[in-house]
């Protein structure tokens, strides 16, 4: 009656690989404040990335008059691998102000420099989208405060700055491809974002259904054994109570008190363990078993014949007669077994009854013991299985 389902199938792509690397704590730091960190480390290492490239392409392009921007890159640079120095350090939140106030004011003065029309301004956007991963939720208010700065720096950027900026004008071609380049990389940042959150909240639905299917899991399975307890048990039973006839036997090991009081309790739970892995590869896939209660065992097998039942049942006594290994000694355990047949009558109780009456007699006979109690005959219009009396 043990149920187990595979984990949902993994997702692939540039999104769930960024989800994971922003996801992965850094620092020795966890949940809230590791993604953060690892997300700022992202953000520092791309930013150092851009500022590097626009350093040579200022270089390049015009060394002497865009100087002024070469520098402010190089100086963006060590900023954000000193961003990088304390993300290793742990200090999460100076880390994060480094990220976003040196990739705005770096954003301003290039701005203020070339002018709004090479669209440099068109980062913000990404970043304040962005700022949400680089913050705790403790650090909320930070959030909003950034968001406040960067959107007033843009309207800046747009409103204030002159279109051919105050220290160097490009040509209108110029001016076109760089902001054809800075708004497709500002397109491209924000579609990653984008994939990033979408892939990090499809990881908690899974991890939440993950962690509910595990805690039924442990609600319906019994640590020890492995098998089902009673919950699931009554539940099946419930089931076939209303739909088909069914077979239900209890077992109890003989003389279990003994063995725990001789070798001690976990050597009894080590013979538990091993009874329980028996019992699971000894019935049929269509059969379950569960642990009823301390060394007791239930079987319940639908649509199943009493007959089919005894055969199964002193098969698995036979079974367990083979020594249990224990820690320098092994037991050779022996159980009764009690035995009853019932059909879709809502009468769950009573069926239990039968059985457990059905499993005193098997004691009170010698043990070792196969005993079976049936139950009323079959109400017009339902099919019984075919059956013989066994005592």
């Amino acid at each position: 009656m043990t149920e187990r389902s595979d984990g949902a199938a993994g997702h692939r792509g540039f999104g769930h690989a960024l989800s994971s690397f922003l996801d992965t704590p850094t620092g020795g730091q966890t949940g809230d404040v590791g993604r953060a960190a690892s997300a700022t480390q992202a953000f520092l290492f791309v930013s150092a990335v851009l500022s590097v490239v626009f350093a040579a392409f200022f270089a390049i392009y015009d060394a002497s008059a865009l100087g002024p921007l070469v520098v402010v890159a190089a100086i963006a640079v060590l900023a954000n691998l000193a961003g990088l120095v304390f993300v290793r350090r742990g200090r999460q939140l100076t880390a994060s102000m480094f990220a976003v106030m040196v990739g705005t004011v770096q954003v301003a003065i290039v701005t203020t420099f070339v002018g709004w029309t090479a669209g440099f301004q068109l980062y913000l956007i990404a970043g304040g989208q962005l700022v949400f991963m680089l913050f705790t939720e403790k650090q909320r208010v930070l959030r909003w405060i950034y968001l406040v700065f960067a959107v007033g720096t843009f309207f800046y950027c747009q409103l204030v700055v002159p279109e051919d900026g105050n220290g160097y004008t490009f040509s209108h071609s110029a001016a076109a491809v760089l902001f054809s380049i800075n708004a497709t990389c500002t397109l491209l940042l924000m579609f990653a974002l984008a994939a990033v959150s979408y892939y990090a909240a499809m990881r908690v639905r899974v991890a939440a259904a993950g962690a509910t299917e595990r805690a039924q899991f442990l609600a319906n399975t019994d640590e020890l054994t492995g098998l089902a307890n009673r919950r699931p048990v009554l539940r099946r039973l419930e089931q076939l109570s209303m739909h088909v006839p069914y077979v239900v036997a209890i077992a109890d090991v003989d003389h279990f008190k003994m063995l725990n009081d001789t070798f001690g309790h976990e050597c009894g739970d080590l013979v538990l363990t091993a009874i329980g892995e028996r019992l699971r590869m000894g019935v049929r896939a269509a059969d379950s078993v569960g642990r009823w209660g301390g060394e007791e065992f239930i079987f319940v097998m639908e649509q199943t014949s009493i007959e089919d039942a005894v055969v199964t049942l002193e098969r698995l006594s036979a079974e367990l007669s083979e020594p249990i290994p224990c820690t320098g000694h092994s037991h050779e355990v022996t159980m009764s077994v009690g035995i009853t047949d019932a059909q879709p009558d809502r009468m769950v109780h009573r069926a239990l009854q039968r059985a457990d009456s059905a499993l005193y007699e098997a004691k009170q006979a010698g043990r070792n013991l196969v005993r079976v109690r049936l139950g009323p005959p079959p109400t017009l219009g339902v099919e019984a299985p075919a059956r013989r009396r066994r005592s």
